[in-house]
């Protein structure tokens, strides 16, 4: 019996995987090294965010409930009424609430992450760290803001209709996925902008039709089955429905929305990863 040939496109693919193989190993060892000093850098992002601010950890609620107020009076006429799958209509500002629980966490890992190696510019000229991880920090922070947002919508869901459903425990499972594509984002746009600052300004803008382009304040079903198709391009589509279906429809999200996003976060994370890779050498030079 003989063995198959061996191609070089064959040779190819499998270097290319040994690579990536090694570039995830390297990072989650370097990562675990320097644990303490990031956990501790999104600590200190955290809590300079509300320094001094009389209501201190609060605002990390109460902006996205004022927020979210004004949006749900303003697009309550205009949008048409969300219904459930047994046809019962479904509150609006819960619906609104519910798509902006990852939105939060996406625009602030973005909007701040997009500048973080020009401003920790003395941590990345002074000190040996991986500096390809200073945007995790920011991720982190974001993150910690949005799951406060979370037992918010927790606590209103449960006065409004006295009861939870046990799928928001998949949540635990959900958000370490949404902070490796926020990460694989943020390091990609903080990467660029080191070269162009215009990136981190484009970024702002971006992020505003992003929001009114995804299915935030309206849902997928007023859509047509074909614009239904070009929306779950969209990979905030797929996050937004996964927290929808888990918060406040209360079942198990549909495994082609997980699978689809999972592929967008390894896509995002790795080409993050290997454009760093590129630029890594110049980037101390260049902030």
């Amino acid at each position: 019996m003989t063995n198959p040939e061996i191609t070089p496109s064959c040779l190819e693919n499998n270097k290319l995987i040994k690579r990536i193989a090694n570039t995830l190993s390297l990072e989650i060892r370097q990562f675990i090294a320097n644990r303490h000093f990031f956990i501790a850098l999104s600590v200190h992002d955290f809590k300079a965010q509300y320094l001094g601010s009389i209501f201190g950890f609060m605002w990390a609620v109460i902006e996205p409930l004022a927020l979210i107020g004004i949006y749900a009076a303003v697009f309550s006429f205009v949008v048409a009424p969300v219904t459930d799958m047994n046809g019962n209509e479904v509150n609006f500002g819960l619906f609104l609430f519910s798509g902006m629980l990852p939105w939060l966490a996406v625009q602030v890992s973005l909007q701040r992450g997009a500048t973080v190696f020009v401003d920790l510019a003395h941590i990345v000229r002074h000190h040996s760290i991986p500096l390809n991880q200073l945007p995790l920090n920011i991720v982190l922070s974001a993150t910690a803001s949005q799951i406060m947002a979370v037992i918010a919508f927790i606590l209103i869901k449960l006065i409004s209709s006295g009861a939870i459903s046990y799928h928001g425990i998949f949540l635990f499972f959900l958000i370490p996925l949404q902070v490796l594509f926020c990460y694989g984002m943020a390091l990609i746009i903080a990467t660029l902008n080191v070269f162009v600052r215009d990136i981190a300004h484009l970024t702002t803008t971006v992020l505003f039709v992003w929001f009114f382009t995804s299915p935030i304040i309206f849902p997928l079903s007023t859509l047509s089955s074909s614009m239904q198709k070009i929306m779950w391009l969209n990979p905030l589509t797929c996050l937004i429905e996964i927290y929808r279906d888990l918060m406040l429809f209360e079942r198990l999200p549909s495994l082609t929305a997980v699978m689809v996003f999972i592929g967008f976060t390894v896509f995002f994370l790795l080409f993050a990863l290997l454009l760093f890779k590129k630029a890594e050498k110049t980037i101390v030079d260049w902030v």
